[in-house]
């Protein structure tokens, strides 16, 4: 192997190193913030809520395994694998991309549906639905939609961080909680500028991973 074919050989395996990393990020990210919603799953309109972070998941996944992979066959030197691994690196980027794209794209129109979910949470907020509101209000420890003054005097247990309803919510710890609305905008928020901007720049450590497959299969086929 030549001087450049050794160069790329080694710069595609520190990149995909680099790459395994961005995939655990991916994983970590999305694994955060099912966790930060807690069970808020168990109402309707929480369903959308959920869909975001489990695709963060799984393309963290695919990610890392094709990236560690992408590291054994890059130091095996084998051409027809290393072809194969820049296909999957193309076709990753185009996910990826694409995910940043719409991101970015539809910031706004998610921001206006999952002020939706919380109106929904609220009006909807019964037995029937199985207490949405007590959901959000204990994974954001937020109270109300607004605050606590939305109850008309009644607080409920969640807003003090208690899963038993029929437990006294004392007014020293409700009065200190934000209204849930603003706590879970905020939470999207950040969380949305994180996503599509880590999965802007992974985009773009795959693209080079892919010219750079494809240089060293070229390399590997002439010698």
């Amino acid at each position: 192997m030549n001087c450049l074919s050794a160069t790329f050989k080694y710069l595609l395996y520190l990149l995909n190193l680099i790459f395994v990393a961005g995939g655990i990020l991916l994983i970590v990210v999305g694994s955060l913030m099912l966790s930060k919603m807690g069970n808020f799953n168990s109402f309707d309109g929480g369903v959308s809520t959920q869909s975001i972070p489990i695709t963060i998941i799984v393309i963290g996944c695919v990610t890392f395994v094709v990236a560690f992979f992408g590291c054994c066959g890059t130091i095996r030197e084998n051409p027809c694998c290393t072809t194969i691994y820049a296909i999957c690196m193309l076709i990753l980027f185009g996910l990826q991309l694409a995910l940043s794209i719409w991101m970015f794209a539809a910031n706004d129109k998610l921001m206006t549906n999952m002020r939706k979910v919380v109106d929904k949470a609220w009006d909807e907020n019964d037995a029937a639905q199985g207490y949405p509101m007590d959901a959000l209000q204990l994974a954001l420890k937020c109270c109300g939609k607004n605050g606590f003054n939305d109850y008309n005097g009644y607080v409920p247990a969640s807003c003090c961080g208690y899963n038993d309803r029929n437990q006294a919510c004392a007014a020293d710890i409700y009065t200190q909680r934000p209204g849930c609305q603003a706590e879970f905008m905020d939470f999207w928020e950040a969380n949305t500028d994180l996503i599509r901007w880590s999965s802007l720049i992974i985009a773009l450590f795959e693209l080079g991973i892919f010219i750079m497959s494809c240089c060293l299969a070229s390399a590997m086929r002439k010698r």
